[in-house]
């Protein structure tokens, strides 16, 4: 744990370092940051940081990105990170032990923007039968994949779950590209890339309708209570970014290749394209696909402790900042 909070810590000085003289000037509450993927579905966090919101609403924000569940939640559990985004599960986890986590926003309540990719050779999923699945079965992306198989009659039992790498994105896209697996599950805008390299596209994920909390943002209560300023701070300039982001479509698609390394003008204007309307006006938390989530959870094991689903997130930041007009405010920016 040494090794691990040294080496985040200069992760964060590092990438901190273009807000420190700010801070300096304005007194900013400072706030480390982990985000769990390099998916454009982090789009409204990372032009909320390079547009400045977050210095807007009082904070020296430092942003890393941090691969793997595990790593996160001992992040946040050290206090190296006081907020994250990324995947549900983990912090569900970490609660139904016992730990300390709350969630205080969610993008998406639904799965709508993972996408089965397979190999060109196969014509239809029931082919999927007794090949590889370049999937990490500890992630929320296993759970959809067995979704998929059910739905067309197949077991988990037969296919094969292969972790490549990191299990990152560009690491799963390149093992079915390679032939090493024969299906894995993406997000845009490495879909489209995955797609224009011959990989063949199937939406079934999205037509299952799963409900589910999909890039959350989350802290601990004890964050929350002793600084709650700040994370009204963070939610003020998320809210704004994501209002940004469906007003501004060049910066935002700029903001995007950036982090993401995709320079494809077709890519990123088919991502940008589809990721706006599926963006809420309030990232608010519904109750429903917080109880799928963990039942989802609970499903695919090992299972947890009794889990109070209401107390695993707080919505009243949001409810405070939409009842003092903080909407009508930006829009009339």
């Amino acid at each position: 744990m040494k090794i691990f909070t040294a080496t985040l810590a200069i992760i964060f000085l590092v990438l901190g370092l273009f807000s420190r003289s700010n801070a300096q000037d304005k007194k900013l509450n400072t706030v480390n940051l982990g985000y769990s993927a390099i998916s454009g579905s982090f789009a409204p966090l990372w032009v909320a940081f390079d547009q400045g919101l977050f210095t807007k609403h009082g904070l020296d924000l430092k942003m890393a990105y941090i691969q793997g569940n595990r790593v996160m939640m001992a992040a946040l559990t050290a206090n190296e990170v006081q907020l994250y985004q990324g995947g549900a599960e983990g912090l569900i986890r970490l609660v139904s032990g016992g730990g300390d986590g709350i969630f205080v926003a969610t993008q998406y309540n639904f799965v709508g923007h993972y996408v089965l990719m397979t190999d060109p050779s196969i014509s239809q999923l029931e082919d999927l039968r007794g090949k590889r699945i370049a999937l990490d079965p500890t992630s929320p992306t296993y759970g959809y994949m067995l979704k998929v198989l059910e739905k067309v009659g197949l077991k988990k039992e037969d296919v094969s779950f292969v972790q490549f790498g990191t299990a990152g994105q560009p690491e799963r896209a390149m093992a079915v590209l390679r032939k090493q697996a024969a299906a894995t599950i993406l997000t845009a805008p490495n879909t489209y890339a995955a797609e224009k390299q011959g990989l063949k596209k199937f939406s079934i994920i999205r037509d299952l309708g799963i409900r589910q909390l999909i890039t959350v943002t989350a802290t601990t209560k004890r964050f929350l209570r002793e600084k709650r300023d700040a994370v009204d701070g963070f939610l003020r300039a998320y809210v704004e970014a994501l209002s940004y982001v469906k007003s501004h479509r060049d910066p935002t698609l700029k903001v995007i290749a950036k982090y993401t390394r995709q320079r494809d003008p077709e890519v990123l204007s088919k991502f940008y394209d589809d990721l706006v309307p599926d963006l809420p006006r309030m990232p608010y938390i519904d109750e429903a696909s917080a109880r799928a989530t963990v039942e989802a959870m609970q499903l695919q094991g090992p299972p947890l402790p009794k889990v109070d689903v209401k107390a695993l997130f707080d919505n009243s930041l949001l409810k405070a900042i939409e009842a003092d007009g903080f909407l009508d405010k930006i829009k009339a920016q």
